[in-house]
């Protein structure tokens, strides 16, 4: 039984069936979303961690639903500049994704997957294996061998664990952001656009504490995830009529709409951005362990969510479903030992992501100020210098598969430490440097 039917609960599914697993996915939500929720829906950026998870599960999405990326536009105040940042990643809308895990369940394992949906999980009796559910017509029970909660950051299978298994502990750390969804137009009519920004990921990060991110649609168009403070001088309290949505706009992206002045903003624009109900930009949780019994695992957000930071919510979540699926193939079936086993495997990965996504940076104001970046430049010119003693930037690896996160972690520390060596160093030469003089003079 699998709680959750998004990228993470429609995916392991897959796996499971491969595994000749009869699988029952239960979701909330209707199969069919209100058309509110689909225009809001955003899209997610896929990289090497999690194109390989759906690799593996036989997953190939539909190229007419989603962009494969050429590169990064970073706008600012001054212009706007092209880099190869996210060249070969994926976007795509969660909600389109979540739909063809679906299909592709329903096409492959007719007989073994079966989706419900208008399903709210209610209680878990992890002793009897009985899950009670509030469905459209009333409540049901179901058995269950193996339950796995991937319901999301607010998990109710979660909560249920913490409930009934003793020394099972959650922490979270929740961002001090928050974003709404903004549809932007096509990426062709602003202003110097070339071919490829239609299949590029375009950032505003240089007006701080805001920021807006806008990852390609397929058709051309820009999905924006406008982020602001929670509290400060601009924040989303203050911005409560069209007219301060246009004021927000002329003053802090002024390319995205160059004719405001004249012609206002677009039918419905203001309108859209008001009616929604600002989210939060983020939550880390870490688990002291993923499962807590040989009947129960968390997987995805439920398990490992992180602040948006760094781009790799999802990633992380698909890259969790690839190694679970491992570790269950690997002690044939065995729940006794498959579930521990996973967690000894992957909390170390999952625990550094959460920290690294803290620090991240372009998608909120700690990581956007200019001692971060002063970092990163130092680095890459040490790296070009001395490239034997200095490695590139830790965070630049964050899209490789081959590189675990608990491995990216590390070498933080270790260039922290490096940095450090030499500031301290400069600050020697520089006070033996002064003292010299002093005496000279004297």
């Amino acid at each position: 039984m699998v709680v959750g039917g998004g990228p993470t609960g429609t995916l392991v599914a897959l796996y499971l069936a491969k595994m000749d697993w009869q699988v029952s996915v239960h979701e909330r939500r209707r199969a069919e979303p209100e058309s509110s929720g689909y225009r809001r829906s955003y899209n997610i950026v896929l990289n090497d961690r999690g194109l390989r998870a759906l690799e593996q599960a036989g997953v190939e999405l539909p190229s007419e639903k989603r962009v494969i990326l050429k590169g990064n536009v970073r706008h600012t105040l001054k212009g706007a500049t092209f880099s190869q940042g996210f060249a070969n990643s994926v976007s795509i809308d969660r909600y389109t994704l979540a739909q063809s895990l679906i299909q592709e369940g329903k096409h492959r394992f007719p007989q073994q997957i079966q989706y419900h949906f208008q399903q709210t999980l209610h209680q878990v009796n992890f002793k009897e294996r009985i899950a009670l559910f509030q469905g459209e017509f009333g409540e049901h029970q179901q058995e269950f061998d193996l339950l796995i909660g991937a319901d999301g950051i607010f998990s109710t299978v979660r909560t249920a664990m913490e409930d009934q298994i003793q020394e099972f502990q959650v922490q979270q750390n929740r961002d001090n952001m928050r974003f709404k969804i903004c549809q932007l137009g096509l990426a062709k009519d602003l202003p110097g656009a070339t071919e490829t920004w239609a299949d590029c990921f375009h950032t505003w990060g240089g007006v701080q504490p805001i920021t807006l991110l806008a990852p390609p649609k397929a058709d051309g168009s820009l999905n924006g995830v406008l982020i602001l403070p929670e509290e400060g001088e601009v924040n989303y309290e203050q911005i409560q009529t069209e007219e301060a949505v246009a004021a927000l706009f002329a003053e802090k992206f002024p390319d995205i709409f160059p004719e405001l002045d004249q012609k206002g903003l677009p039918s419905g624009f203001a309108q859209d951005l008001l009616a929604q109900k600002a989210a939060y930009g983020g939550i880390t949780t870490i688990c002291s362990r993923f499962e807590g019994s040989d009947g129960v695992v968390l997987l995805g957000d439920a398990a490992h969510s992180v602040w948006p930071s760094l781009g790799q919510g999802c990633n992380v979540a698909l890259e969790s479903c690839r190694i679970f699926a491992e570790t269950l193939a690997q002690a044939q079936g065995d729940l006794t030992v498959a579930l521990p086993s996973y967690t000894a495997m992957r909390k170390p990965d999952t625990d550094a992501i959460a920290r690294l996504s803290e620090i991240g940076f372009g998608g909120n104001k700690r990581a956007s100020n200019k001692l971060f970046f002063s970092k990163v430049i130092a680095l890459m010119l040490l790296n070009k210098l001395f490239p034997m003693w200095f490695q590139k930037f830790a965070l630049f690896q964050i899209g490789n598969a081959e590189v675990s996160y608990s491995q990216i972690w590390q070498q933080v520390h270790t260039q922290n430490r490096q940095l450090l060596i030499i500031l301290i160093g400069l600050s020697c030469l520089f006070l033996i440097i002064l003292i010299v003089l002093i005496v000279n003079v004297q």
